[in-house]
């Protein structure tokens, strides 16, 4: 397998797994329509290039030696998540549709954890120059993420058609808990491990 390969693997496994952002797009679809819901796929699109843009100029330089920065960076996102899972949870039953908006996939994306591996993880080093990174990496990631996000919000379409309809409080809480769960991973993650406090164990006469 070649390094191409491995990167297009790598990526594509990422953008499949459940996250915050496919959460999103599988309630757009689920609540309005395949069609309707396609939109929400370019804020997912812009959210990942602004991330990784700022990631890869900003952050990635500072991260290397101020880890507090990492830090910031992982509590930011976990505090938005959880308030966009208020918003969606909140949302009237009559308004389920403004529970899902553009801006809230865009920033639900921004905020994404996913976008850290990416820099980090999966794309290549800074040090292959900018053009190298751009072609083939970033193209070939842009495309996986397009068809990534067509097939979340075609899942939910499937749900919403399997369900004729009905069912969209419950695919929106739903939507909502998933959300918050991401939201109390991130913060788990950054929790130094506790540390063992059970005392020695001491026998009658013994050393």
């Amino acid at each position: 397998m070649t390094e191409l390969d491995a990167f297009i693997l790598a990526a594509a496994l990422l953008l499949l797994t459940p996250g915050p952002t496919n959460t999103l797009l599988a309630a757009g679809g689920a609540i309005m329509g395949a069609r309707r819901a396609l939109p929400l796929i370019t804020a997912e699109l812009l959210g990942y290039a602004t991330a990784i843009l700022a990631l890869e100029v900003f952050v990635a330089p500072l991260a290397e030696s101020l880890a507090w920065v990492r830090l910031s960076l992982r509590i930011g996102c976990a505090l938005y998540l959880a308030y966009t899972a208020w918003l969606i949870w909140r949302a009237p039953q009559d308004d389920a549709e403004r529970a899902i908006t553009w801006r809230r996939v865009f920033f639900a994306t921004l905020s994404n954890p996913k976008a850290l591996v990416f820099v980090f993880v999966i794309l290549p080093p800074r040090s292959i120059g900018v053009a190298d990174l751009v072609q083939p990496y970033a193209i070939i990631l842009f495309a996986l993420m397009a068809l990534a996000g067509g097939a979340w919000v075609s899942l939910g379409a499937a749900i919403r058609a399997g369900v004729g309809g009905r069912g969209g409080l419950a695919i929106r809480r739903t939507s909502s808990v998933v959300v918050a769960i991401f939201s109390v991973l991130i913060l788990a993650s950054i929790l130094p491990p506790a540390a063992s406090t059970a005392a020695p164990i001491h026998t009658v006469g013994g050393r």
